[in-house]
């Protein structure tokens, strides 16, 4: 009997499969996938279109990647199976059994594709609703999973859990019973499939913020919308084909815009940033044409700037430098938005750069011991209040010195000499 063996070359794409049965010539391939790639269409179905496959060729084409990505039989087995089947003519069950292989027994071969079998298996869908639905794919040249939602069969939510329990399956991250339980219990308790899988232990709790998938991040960042999302997950798992790769072949997005969302998925699941200072990133990126490097330098730039202005709160709150409510709707939106008082400011341009650079000045002098932090409150409140610079603002107005009648004439010329000194270390800066 035959058995699954030599799984390292992994799991083929459908057109390769056929080549390599040959079914189709290598060339016929080249132009099916060009027309896919113009059409959005998946290439088993130009295959179909252009007279190269029968419809039960192209099932048992599915069928027998499905048990290769399930890795219930070996590549050449594959190969060997489906060159039975399509030049023979027979049944993908009989060329099996002719080659010395039954499949599990708690799973047949059918003709439904991954997604309606898992569905049907949970109790999602019916027979007769998965049949209606995939005439309505075949007809309308839709994805499974777009037709079962329009037919209101699934919810939107319930396709992208019947989805993601596939991909889990895939990688080996869950088993298959594991996928159905945990379908029926997101149809049953309307959450993710996720959630559903957390709760009885079969995949850690989902977090967010530590991890992102390149569809989910191009959706949060405003460039592709749900439903494209779902439909190239769903084509994906078909072709056994990135959703990356099945998005820029459609035309959705660049190669660019690929890459640096990549790049960005990198930096989020190595928890460099968030998911959602990813996506930001990600929109302003495309919106400006930039790449996403000059965002996150920008980025930089204002974290240390808000970084600045958070050491420089104490000077700019006692010398009044943003008025009462000004502070206080600066602190609302820090709490709201969970943001520091700096990096509030520095987003609404609260202070402008002349008054920063008092403040940095004036710390710098009040650390030195050169000026008293009473004084330096009042040069920055005359600066904001004049609009004049640091170091302008110092000669007028005097330290507090408290003198006696006969020294006043010494203490002047100490105080001069005093204020000389400072404006020797502006100069020299």
């Amino acid at each position: 009997m035959e058995i699954a063996r030599d799984r390292r070359t992994g799991t083929k794409r459908i057109g390769e499969l056929l080549v390599a049965a040959g079914v189709i010539r290598q060339e016929v391939l080249a132009e099916a996938l060009q027309i896919a790639k113009k059409s959005s269409t998946p290439v088993g179905r130009v295959l179909l279109t252009i007279g190269e496959l029968s419809e039960r060729d192209l099932l048992a084409a599915i069928e027998v990647q499905a048990m290769l990505r399930e890795n219930l039989i070996s590549s050449e087995f594959a190969i060997r199976a489906l060159s039975v089947a399509i030049t023979g003519k027979l049944p993908l069950e009989e060329a099996f059994r002719r080659l010395g292989f039954k499949a599990p027994a708690d799973r047949e071969v059918i003709a439904t594709g991954e997604l309606g079998e898992l569905l049907i298996a949970a109790g999602v869908i019916t027979q007769p609703v998965l049949e209606e639905c995939l005439r309505q794919s075949e007809e309308n040249n839709l994805p499974l999973g777009r037709c079962l939602v329009l037919a209101r069969a699934v919810s939107s939510n319930l396709l992208t859990s019947a989805l993601t329990a596939q991909v889990l399956v895939r990688d080996g991250k869950i088993t298959y019973d594991q996928a159905i339980a945990g379908l029926q219990a997101a149809f049953r308790k309307t959450q993710t499939i996720e959630q559903s899988l957390s709760e009885t232990g079969a995949l850690r709790a989902p977090q967010d913020e530590k991890t992102v998938k390149v569809g989910d991040l191009l959706h949060k960042a405003g460039l592709l919308s749900e439903s494209d999302k779902v439909s190239a997950i769903e084509k994906g798992l078909v072709e056994n084909t990135p959703v990356g790769q099945i998005l820029v072949q459609a035309g959705m997005i660049s190669p660019s815009v690929l890459d640096e969302t990549l790049k960005l998925q990198r930096l989020v699941n190595e928890g460099k940033i968030i998911v959602l200072q990813a996506a930001e990133i990600l929109r302003q990126a495309n919106s400006r044409g930039v790449p996403i490097e000059v965002i996150m330098s920008e980025r930089n730039t204002k974290s240390h700037e808000a970084e600045n202005i958070n050491r420089l709160m104490p000077l700019i709150r006692k010398a009044d430098l943003l008025g009462a409510q000004e502070l206080q709707r600066a602190e609302a939106l820090a709490r709201d938005l969970k943001m520091t008082l700096g990096e509030v400011i520095i987003s609404k341009d609260m202070l402008n750069a002349k008054i920063v650079e008092a403040c940095n000045q004036a710390k710098k002098l009040i650390e030195d011991g050169i000026v008293t932090e009473k004084h330096a409150i009042k040069v920055l409140a005359f600066c904001k209040k004049s609009g004049a610079m640091f170091a302008d603002a110092l000669k007028s107005v005097p330290a507090d010195i408290e003198i006696d009648d006969h020294e006043e004439a010494e203490d002047e010329g100490d105080n001069k000499g005093f204020l000389g000194g400072i404006f020797g270390i502006f100069k020299k800066k």
